[in-house]
Formats: structure tokens, sequence, C-alpha cells
């Protein structure tokens, strides 16, 4: 399961910039950016209970809460490998504005991280399949590139050459292919290409609008995608090779973050058309819309357990974040 990497965007809605922005403000620690393990026993999410931002992760069944990073910098942006035993995060622990991104092994009596790039303002890595590679971008060259490396910090590839800014990678489900973000031709627009760095291909074509969010359905055939390009962030899919682009919410707010179910026939996403921000579900044909939270507070961060019976989310409804 990929991670919420639309809070980019969310971020700037909701007014914070980093994941160390969503402390509470008062006594009570924040909780955020959980992440479902690929057996769906077990959550990661960062937690600031500690003094700072650091790795955990939960597991449903026995309800132990183990602490997988230990360092006075922030951690955060969990994500599984696909098989679960091994966690990449971000850490700050460089610098304030170094980001460095870490492999983390989860299980034994002792975690072993150590350092696989040096990704400045990097964020969520994209594991391979095989769980072998990481996708991620660095501005490590100036501008946002994006690369591939192995998971043991070795062995890192280059795929993206130009002066604009490539990032958010992420692998397909057969892992050929690399979905992105790139501004290259002005605007932020999506582009596939080949885990190598060829055929880079542009998939939209929106001037003066923003096409985000790409996520791959669970098969590979479509790709979810959000868009302003009607004036307002809205939900669409379209096929991998960016034809049928077919528009699936329609209102004056915001709709955000869409997240494939794993037998792809719904997609969750985050949307303010009730006034606050609200996890919502709609059927990949735009019926069957269905507010699932509702509630003052707001409500992000949403995704969906590896069999599609549980969603996860992040609310302050408490006057803190909590998962």
């Amino acid at each position: 399961m990929m991670n919420a990497r639309w809070m980019t965007y969310l971020f700037l809605l909701l007014g914070y910039s980093s994941a160390a922005a969503l402390q509470s403000g008062n006594d009570q620690p924040s909780h955020i950016e959980p992440y479902w393990s690929p057996d769906g026993r077990k959550i990661a999410f960062s937690s600031s209970k500690s003094g700072n931002f650091e790795i955990y992760a939960i597991d449903l069944v026995t309800n132990e809460i183990r602490n997988l990073s230990k360092h006075p910098a922030d951690d955060y942006y969990p994500s599984w490998s696909p098989d679960g035993t091994r966690e990449a995060y971000n850490s700050e622990r460089v610098g304030e504005n170094d980001i460095d991104r870490f492999y983390l092994r989860y299980g034994g009596s002792k975690s072993t991280q150590l350092p696989i790039n040096s990704a400045r303002d990097g964020d969520l890595a994209s594991w391979s399949p095989d769980g072998n590679r990481l996708a991620y971008h660095s501005n490590e060259k100036q501008s946002f590139e994006i690369y591939t490396r192995h998971y043991s910090g070795k062995r890192k590839k280059r795929l993206t050459h130009n002066d604009a800014n490539d990032v958010y990678p992420f692998f397909s489900p057969d892992g050929d292919k690399i979905v992105f973000l790139s501004d290259r031709d002005g605007n932020m627009e999506i582009y596939t290409m080949n885990t190598d760095g060829s055929n880079q291909t542009r998939l939209t074509y929106s001037p003066e609008s923003y096409e985000i969010d790409p996520t791959w359905s669970p098969n590979g055939s479509k790709i979810a995608f959000t868009s302003d390009r009607m004036g307002n962030f809205e939900l669409y899919i379209m096929n991998a090779d960016g034809t049928e682009q077919k528009r699936l919410t329609s209102n004056p707010h915001f709709d955000l973050g869409p997240m494939w179910s794993p037998d792809g026939s719904k997609i969750l996403f985050c949307s303010n058309r009730a006034g606050n921000f609200d996890i919502y579900s709609i059927n990949i044909d735009g019926t069957g819309l269905t507010r699932l939270t509702s509630d003052p507070a707001k409500d992000f961060y949403a995704s969906w357990s590896p069999d599609g019976r549980k969603i996860v989310f992040t609310s302050d409804r408490e006057g803190f974040y909590n998962i």
C-alpha cells in the first residue's frame, strides 16, 4: 500500500509546511502519518511523544508499540518494504534543512539503520515491488531529480536530467514503470518512465494548472490523480498511458489524495466540501460518493488496510493529532 503522498498540497491547504509543524502546540504529543504493514497487522506512524518526531509501529494484535527510531532530530514519513521487514523513513538528523533517508530493519532485539541518500527536502520513498530498490527525489544537483537506489544504500542511479523539478516517483505494481510529477513544461504535470529512466512520457496536458497525486490502480492499468484544471482540485482517473481521462468529482471545494481500494473498485479521498476536511470514498465510475467521517476537526492521511476492510486516518478531533 502506498502512503498519502498527497500531503504536500494538503499541508498547503491546512497551513502546514512539514511533519514537524503538526506538533500539537500544547502538552499533548502528535501522532501522524499512519502506514499499514503489508500483512495488515501493524501500523507504522510518526509521533512526538518523546519530545521530537520518531518512528513507531503498533502491533494491532498485541497492542505492543515499538519505537523504531531514536534520535534528537525529527524522523517521519515511514514506508514499509513490500515484505514488511524494512522501513524507509526521512530524518533531519544531518541538519535543519538537509534530510537523509534511512533504512531500518524491523524486528529482533535491536533495529539497525543506515543512510540511503542525502535527499534534501525529499519525501516518502517508493519501494520497488521486489523490495530491492527505493525511488525518491533529491535536489542534491540543484534542481529536483529522480533517483533509484538499492536499499543497502549502494548502486544509486539518476533517472532524470534537466533543470526542472522532477518529484514524487512511484513504482507501478509490476515494477516496470515509474509515475512522477514534473514542471519541465512550465507547470506540474504527470509523467511516466521506465525504471531505467528511458521512455519519459507526458500523460497530462493542462497548461496553467496543477496535476498532482498520481496513484497506480492495484493492477497498474489506471492512474488516479488530482487536478485543478477546472478551477479547483478534483479527482480524475485515466488509463496508464494517459488516455480516457475522466473526472470523478465536481464541486467548488477541494478533493485530494486519491487512494485505490485493494480490489480497485473504489477510491478514498479527503475533501473539505462540508466545510472541514473529512474522509470520503467513491466508485471509480464516479457513483457511490460516501462520506465516511463527519466531525468539525480535520480528518486526513487516510489509507485502506491491505484487505480493504478498514481505514486508518489522522484527526485532531481531540485537540491534538491522533490516529
